[in-house]
C-alpha cells in the first residue's frame, strides 16, 4: 500500500469513498511470518506483546525450537515478555524466561520495538488496546494478523476459524484501526503462513505471484 497523501486522508477521515481501491504491491517472492518477525527483531530491544501463545502448546513449542518467544530471545540485542495470562508466565519463569511480566510488571525501559503477533484478533476493544500500548516505550509499533482475504478462506466450506478470535483484518482496516489508535502506519507486507510441510512450501510458491491471497498481514507503524 502506497501512504500517499491522499491514502492518508482515507486513513485520517478527512476524505472518504464508498468504492476507492488500494494497491497492495508486495508482488515476488515472500517470507514466511515467523521469519520476517524474526528479522524485523534482530539486534533490537523488543517488547513482545502476548508472548504466552496457547499454554497447553507452550512446553512442546520449547522443545522443538518452535517457540516463538524464544526464537526471537536468540536473535533480539534485548527481549523482554509481556502476557496477561498469570500461568502462562509463571510456565515461562519455570522455563527460563525470566523477563516475561504480566502488563502491570513491566519495567520502564526503551524499546526500539513493540510486536504484537497474532494478538489482536483476540481483543474485544481493539482501538484502545492499541492506544494502551502506548503506555510503554517504544519507536516502532508492528502488529501481525491474519489476512481477510487468505486464500483458505475463499476455499474453506463454511467459516474456518480460530474460534477465539473476533475480526479479519484487510490492509486497509487495520491501518485505519492503527490510525484510529494514534499512530501512523508505515509499511504493509503480506507474507505466508509459518508452512512445515512440503505441500505447504508449494503453495506459498503459487502465493508469490498472488500477494492478495497470503495468510499474514504485517503493518509496522510509528506514534503519530
Amino acid at each position: 500500500m502506497n501512504f500517499d497523501p491522499t491514502t492518508r486522508d482515507f486513513l485520517r477521515g478527512t476524505t472518504f469513498s464508498n468504492a476507492h481501491r488500494f494497491e497492495l504491491g508486495n508482488r515476488g517472492r515472500a517470507p514466511r511470518r515467523v521469519d520476517r518477525l524474526i528479522e524485523l527483531c534482530r539486534g533490537r530491544r523488543v517488547l513482545h506483546v502476548g508472548c504466552c501463545d496457547h499454554v497447553g502448546l507452550i512446553r512442546a513449542k520449547v522443545a522443538q525450537g518452535v517457540y516463538l518467544h524464544q526464537q526471537l530471545c536468540a536473535v533480539a540485542s534485548h527481549c523482554v515478555g509481556v502476557d496477561i495470562n498469570a500461568d502462562g508466565i509463571a510456565l515461562l519463569h519455570e522455563l527460563g524466561f525470566a523477563e516475561t511480566y504480566l502488563p502491570e510488571a513491566v519495567p520502564d525501559q526503551d524499546f526500539d520495538l513493540c510486536l504484537l503477533g497474532d494478538v489482536i484478533e483476540h481483543v474485544g476493544d481493539v482501538v484502545a488496546f492499541l492506544r494502551s500500548m502506548q503506555r510503554y516505550r517504544f519507536r516502532q509499533l508492528v502488529v501481525a494478523t491474519p489476512n481477510a482475504f487468505r486464500l483458505r478462506n475463499l476455499l474453506s466450506r463454511g467459516e474456518l476459524i480460530n474460534t477465539d478470535h473476533r475480526y479479519w483484518f484487510s490492509p486497509y482496516t487495520l491501518c485505519k484501526v492503527l490510525t484510529d489508535a494514534g499512530y501512523e502506519p508505515q509499511r504493509v507486507e503480506l507474507c505466508h503462513s509459518d508452512h512445515v510441510s512440503v505441500r505447504g512450501a508449494v503453495f506459498a510458491r503459487v502465493l508469490d505471484r498472488l500477494p492478495k491471497y497470503r495468510d499474514t498481514l504485517i503493518v509496522s507503524a510509528t506514534r503519530a
